[in-house]
C-alpha cells in the first residue's frame, strides 16, 4: 500500500527548482543583451533637433469703423464715418537651425529588466479507502426414523448433516492528484551608470562667460 510520505518524497522539487532557476538565468541574459543593443541603437540613431523657436510679437494697429445696432456706420458732425484704432498684434516665427542629436542625448533612456521574486507551488491530494466484508452461514438437519420388524420389535435409524458457508471480500482504492505552478516577477530597473555616457554642455554664446554643465 503506498504511503503519503512516499508520494510527497517522489515530487521532484530539486529538478523543478533547477529548471526554473535555469530558465530565469537564460531569460535574464537575453533581456540584458536586448537592453545593451537598445543602448547602441539609441546612441547611434540621430534626428534633426530644433533647439529653439522664437516668437516675436510686433504691434499691428488698424482702424475699425463704428456701427450702430443695425450695422449702419456712425457719422460724425461732418458726415464722416467714425473709426477707432485697435492695437493688433502680429506674430513672427523664427526657427533656429536644426542640428543632429542622438536619441540617447535627447533623453530616451533604455529599459532594463530584472527578475525579483520567484515562487514554486506544489499541491497534492491523496485519497485512500479500504473496505473489508465477511459473512458466515451455518445450517444443520437431523432425520430420525423408527420401524417395526420381526427380528427386532423396534429398529431406529437417524442421520445428521451440517453445512458451513463462509465468504470474505476486501476492497481497496488509492488515488493521487497533484498540480504545480511557477510564478516570477519581472521588474523594471534603471540602467547601470557605467553603461550610460556622460554629456557635457558647453555654453559658448558669450566667450567671456563660458559655463560647462555635466549630466
Amino acid at each position: 500500500m503506498p504511503s503519503v510520505g512516499a508520494e510527497l518524497a517522489s515530487v521532484p522539487f530539486g529538478r523543478m527548482i533547477y529548471d526554473m532557476a535555469s530558465a530565469i538565468a537564460r531569460s535574464q541574459t537575453a533581456l540584458d543583451m536586448a537592453s545593451i543593443k537598445l543602448v547602441q541603437v539609441l546612441a547611434t540613431t540621430h534626428f534633426d533637433y530644433i533647439p529653439d523657436v522664437v516668437e516675436t510679437l510686433i504691434p499691428n494697429p488698424r482702424e475699425i469703423a463704428i456701427t450702430d445696432g443695425n450695422g449702419n456706420p456712425v457719422k460724425d458732425k461732418d458726415g464722416n464715418d467714425l473709426t477707432v484704432t485697435v492695437t493688433g498684434v502680429q506674430v513672427l516665427n523664427d526657427v533656429g537651425p536644426p542640428f543632429p542629436l542622438t536619441l540617447l542625448q535627447a533623453g530616451v533612456n533604455p529599459t532594463f529588466y530584472q527578475f525579483t521574486n520567484s515562487t514554486i507551488t506544489v499541491k497534492m491530494s491523496i485519497t485512500s479507502t479500504s473496505e473489508s466484508d465477511s459473512s458466515l452461514s451455518f445450517s444443520s438437519s437431523f432425520d430420525s426414523k423408527q420401524q417395526l420388524t420381526l427380528d427386532n420389535l423396534f429398529s431406529s435409524s437417524s442421520s445428521y448433516s451440517s453445512h458451513v458457508n463462509a465468504s470474505f471480500s476486501n476492497k481497496f482504492s488509492y488515488s493521487v492528484e497533484g498540480s504545480s505552478s511557477l510564478s516570477t516577477t519581472l521588474a523594471c530597473v534603471p540602467p547601470p551608470k557605467a553603461m550610460m555616457p556622460r554629456f557635457f554642455l558647453i555654453n559658448a554664446m558669450d566667450p567671456t562667460k563660458i559655463t560647462i554643465s555635466q549630466s
